[in-house]
Order: structure tokens, then sequence, then C-alpha cells
């Protein structure tokens, strides 16, 4: 059912309400102007702002974006467990969640914690249980004279390079779930929520795994207005 909410404030919104980049709306936002309709075969609302209102918000947009990212890296410690005249194999130790962030099979590059010296090309030969936690195990060749026990240094490559969807930071939003969103904009003055799945964060853009395609107009000032338009309908 079409509501109608011209000429009234709507105000809500949710406590603890993280927006933009960490940012936390204490205060209620009033929305005036806003015409609020519920999105058929769903729980969200298409939020349609006049003329004025939108000139009030400052609302800005800009498009989902396919960007081509460099390979990430990761400073972790390790341990060489065995040493030999072929080389030697370091353990890394990681969780779960941690392993999955990283590309096997791409080398890494060990540094000895107990003298300086460069660091040296490894290569993953495979990934280990060990004391409960996942490992990757690295055989590094023998000119890096690495003792066994000896702890080092490892530079590890994260998976998620390659031509990926990113949106500026400012445009996520943040419900009191943790859940994270964008306001697209298919039409002017028209706005309507959308999940998204963050893979991270760089600098202040935003990394996506899941969300909008690419050209998508989505918010990047005055989402925060919004999510409180959207929630104050009655």
């Amino acid at each position: 059912m079409q509501r109608m909410h011209l000429g009234m404030a709507l105000i809500v919104i949710l406590a603890g309400l993280h927006v933009a980049c960490g940012q936390r709306v204490e205060a209620p936002v009033a929305v005036k102007h806003a015409k609020i309709e519920q999105v058929p075969g769903t729980n969200l609302k298409k939020v349609t702002l006049s003329p004025k209102a939108a000139e009030r918000l400052g609302i800005k947009t800009v498009a989902v974006r396919d960007e081509q990212l460099e390979a990430r890296k990761r400073l972790v410690g390790g341990e060489v467990v065995k040493s030999a005249a072929a080389g030697v194999l370091v353990r890394v130790p990681l969780s779960a969640k941690d392993l999955s962030t990283v590309a096997v099979g791409q080398p890494a590059s060990v540094q000895s914690l107990a003298r300086e010296a460069d660091g040296k090309g490894g290569t993953p030969v495979r990934a280990v249980k060990a004391d409960a936690k996942e490992s990757l195990l690295y055989a590094v060749d023998d000119t890096t004279k690495l003792a066994h026990g000896e702890r080092v240094q490892v530079t590890v490559p994260l998976s998620g390079a390659g031509m990926r969807k990113v949106v500026p930071h400012g445009a996520v939003v943040y419900d009191a779930q943790g859940k994270t969103w964008v306001y697209a904009n298919p039409e002017p003055l028209v706005f309507v929520r959308q999940p998204i799945t963050v893979d991270y964060i760089e600098g202040d853009r935003a990394v996506l795994s899941d969300g909008p395609v690419p050209g998508t107009a989505v918010v990047t000032v005055g989402a925060a207005e919004l999510f409180g338009a959207e929630h104050g309908g009655k």
C-alpha cells in the first residue's frame, strides 16, 4: 500500500546505526517531502524525494565500478620446522578464516628475525593441520641458511587480485545488525536500499564480493537520511 509523507518529518534512525566512514548517527535525522512505497516481494521500501528535499540533503551519487586491483600482502609470523641440505620448510599458523584469504599457490617472502637479510622467495607446498589451527607450509631454498626452530617473518600474498567491484566507503551503510547496504538511485529522485557484501576496506574504497552491477548509481552523501526516511514510515 502506498503511503504519502509530504510536509512532515520522518525522523527514525535506528540506534547504533553506522554509516559512511564508521560514523555513528546519534541523533534522529529529519527528512521532509519524502514518498515511501513498499517494494513488492521484499521488506524494503522505495524512497522518492521531492526536488527540494534532494537539494536540502545534498544527495550525491557515484557509479559502482570495476577496478583492476593488485594482489595485497600480509606480514605474519612463522617458524622453521625442518632444515636440510635441499632447503627448509617454514610453517605459518593461521586461523581458518585467515587461511581462506591467502592466495595459496603464490610465492611468499621469508625474512629472518635473528639477523638482517634480504627476504627470499618461497613456494607454498601444502596446507597442514597443526595445534588445532590451519597452517601453511612453505618450502624455501637453502640459500636462506635458516635454522630449525628459528622464528621468521613471512609476507604472504592474499587472494582478491584482478577485476573487482568497488564503491566509495562513504556509500556503505551499516544497520544495527551490522549488515551492509548501499542506496541505489535507479531513476531521478528515487532510492532503493540494496544489500552488499564487503570483502575488505582499503583507504576510502570498499571492495565488494557481492553488490549492484557496475554502472549502478549509489548514494555517497545522504544515505543516513534515506535510511531514516525508509524506517520512519508507519
